[in-house]
């Protein structure tokens, strides 16, 4: 690993300032686990860390107008455990419990886990040379191993948005706050991701001296209920092939207020409207169900190695609408 400076601000102020001056060499650290990985593997080189351990005022789950105030210091343990996620936030808790080991969900955080960077093998793999590194094409187009890789999307750069909670929280209509140098911005999550047609070096839309502070979850019907879902190459610590977080409210027998996000088959997390728009006011029957599954995945273009996930994400999206429908009772 190549020497850097490790700096502890003690305010969000101070660590925008600290960001600004290090003119793009700089990068934030909170739990660590996914950009110490990178440090060491020499994928990415960075002069300078600039801790948030001390920043206090980011670790807090509050309420807001009936919904929750998530601070980007919160960690994935605090998301699993807290008895305020319950009811239509319950999915959020469900996500945070099925990412990677109790040991990095102790230590991972909220904002990490929705900045961290692709799982595509390629990226992570010091010895190749990608788009994401400057390099002058994607080597995952003629590789077999096409498992973490888009099957919608991609423009040159075929790596998956890998984030467990981004999915379930863009389902829930959340909005997230920016603290920069002009002052502070808040934006729909999902317009928070950006793809490799905006800049293929990143995956969101910070600037260098930006830095995500909180997470604003709006008040939802409290009947509304939502899960989410995904495939994985192990049982355990494992980041998603495919991913379905969907969630609608029961009336008289039909589903409204249809939410449907998908994860790990696009650059971005891929909202499913479509999808929405064929189960809204329906009943749950078999053949509803099968017409959105089919809605969800209907832009899908695989790579040679990867169709098997259009399968995978058909059959989660089937499974999603009809656990949900065991929920209502």
């Amino acid at each position: 690993m190549k020497p850097f400076a490790f700096l502890e601000p003690s305010s969000v102020a101070e660590v925008i300032r600290l960001l600004r001056a290090g003119q793009g060499n700089g990068r934030v650290i909170a739990g660590g686990s996914d950009l110490l990985a990178e440090l060491k593997d020499e994928i990415v080189h960075y002069e300078r860390l600039v801790s948030l351990a001390r920043v206090g005022d980011l670790n807090a789950i509050e309420p807001d107008g009936g919904g929750l105030r998530l601070g980007a210091l919160v960690t994935l343990s605090q998301l699993e455990h807290d008895p305020r996620l319950t009811g239509p936030y319950r999915i959020l808790a469900g996500a945070a419990r099925g990412v990677a080991t109790p040991e990095i969900r102790n230590q991972g955080t909220l904002g990490g886990n929705l900045c961290q960077r692709p799982r595509c093998l390629h990226y992570r793999s010091a010895l190749l040379s990608c788009l994401k590194k400057d390099g002058a094409d994607c080597p995952a187009l003629n590789s077999p191993y096409q498992n973490y890789l888009s099957v919608m999307g991609g423009h040159g750069c075929y790596a998956v948005n890998a984030s467990d909670l981004a999915p379930p929280l863009i389902a829930l209509n959340a909005d997230v706050v920016v603290a920069g140098p002009d002052g502070v911005r808040s934006l729909p999550l999902v317009d928070f991701f950006a793809g490799p047609e905006k800049d293929v070096r990143r995956e969101n839309i910070l600037n260098t001296d930006e830095l995500l502070t909180t997470v604003i979850v709006p008040s939802l019907p409290s009947a509304w209920r939502g899960t989410y879902l995904k495939a994985r190459e192990r049982s355990a610590g494992d980041f998603p092939l495919v991913s379905v977080a969907a969630g609608f409210l029961m009336t008289a027998g039909t589903m409204h207020h249809v939410r449907m996000v998908l994860g790990g088959v696009a650059p971005v997390p891929w909202p499913c409207p479509q999808a929405e728009r064929l189960l809204e006011g329906q009943a749950p029957r078999d053949e509803v169900v099968a017409s959105a599954a089919e809605a969800a995945f209907a832009d899908a273009s695989p790579l040679p190695h990867n169709g098997f996930k259009v399968a995978m994400g058909r059959a989660l999206v089937a499974r999603a609408i009809y656990e949900i429908q065991e929920m209502a009772g």
